[in-house]
């Protein structure tokens, strides 16, 4: 991995009511241009990462991981402003798709940004390393986190597109056939009571961690809970939450303002 890309995080002026200016506004600006697709490049940042840092540098890392796959970020040149702006490197991989398409690495980051990474839990989706030589080496390991992460609209092909994005990632991430099937049977379930019966899109989510394979269905239904056990195979409603609830080693329902989230574990080898 030669390609090497700088990316300076500067202050910019914004414009007031007064048309003055004031300094604070971050932009992430690359001193290079892209270079071709192809094989994962180096993106060398520097200078203060802060709040307002994290849009731009979300966007330029999503572009460039969407372009070459693979990234290492040499942070070691980074003065960390606000301990919120870690999420940026999760956020940005976790839009740009799923490992082992989406690759993202960060190299030598200082203590204070080392310690962050990890009381945030942003190390445990991104690789994190002590210098870009062994960030490059390692940039095809397994993250300890994988997340997949789709949005659907109220649509019948809705339950039929989630279990082709849950069949596709549970076939990257090595699943074995058992716990696959389950996926596809919980996400399909759920979604289908998302648009049949909450009239609601939804957000699905997937996450490995060890052998365990997570599912998780939102939608913004506000009518009442289902319980979180094995609902009457009699009742009008509820038969697919029997149907999670048999091929699920847990399952359980929590409540949001807006709606709730079902979720549904199951063990892989």
């Amino acid at each position: 991995m030669e390609t090497r890309i700088e990316l300076a995080l500067e202050h910019t002026g914004t414009g007031d009511a007064d048309g003055a200016h004031t300094a604070g506004d971050a932009a992430v600006r690359p001193a290079d241009p892209d270079p071709p697709p192809g094989a994962p490049v180096v993106v060398a940042l520097r200078g203060r990462l802060s709040e307002r840092a994290v849009r731009p540098l979300v966007q330029r890392l999503h572009a460039l991981l969407v372009r070459h796959g693979g990234v290492v970020a040499d942070v070691s040149a980074v003065e960390l402003t606000h301990s919120g702006a870690v999420h940026a490197f999760s956020e940005a991989a976790a839009r740009a798709g799923e490992w082992p398409d989406v690759r993202l690495a960060l190299a030598g980051p200082d203590a204070t940004l080392a310690a962050l990474l990890v009381s945030s839990r942003v190390a445990e989706r991104v690789l994190v390393q002590p210098d870009v030589d062994t960030a490059t080496a390692h940039l095809d390991d397994r993250p300890e986190l994988l997340r997949g992460y789709w949005h659907f609209e109220v649509d019948p092909r809705a339950p039929g597109d989630a279990r082709r994005h849950v069949r596709r990632v549970c076939r990257r991430w090595g699943i074995d056939e058992d716990a696959q099937e389950a996926a596809e049977i919980v996400v399909t379930e759920l979604v289908t009571n998302a648009v049949e019966h909450a009239s609601s899109a939804s957000v699905v989510e997937v996450w490995r961690r060890d052998r365990s394979l997570r599912l998780m269905v939102r939608d913004f239904d506000l009518s009442e809970l289902p319980g979180a056990h094995l609902p009457d195979a009699r009742a009008p409603r509820g038969r697919g939450l029997a149907m999670v609830a048999a091929v699920a080693q847990s399952w359980g329902v929590e409540a949001h303002r807006d709606g709730k989230t079902v979720w549904a574990q199951m063990e892989t080898v």
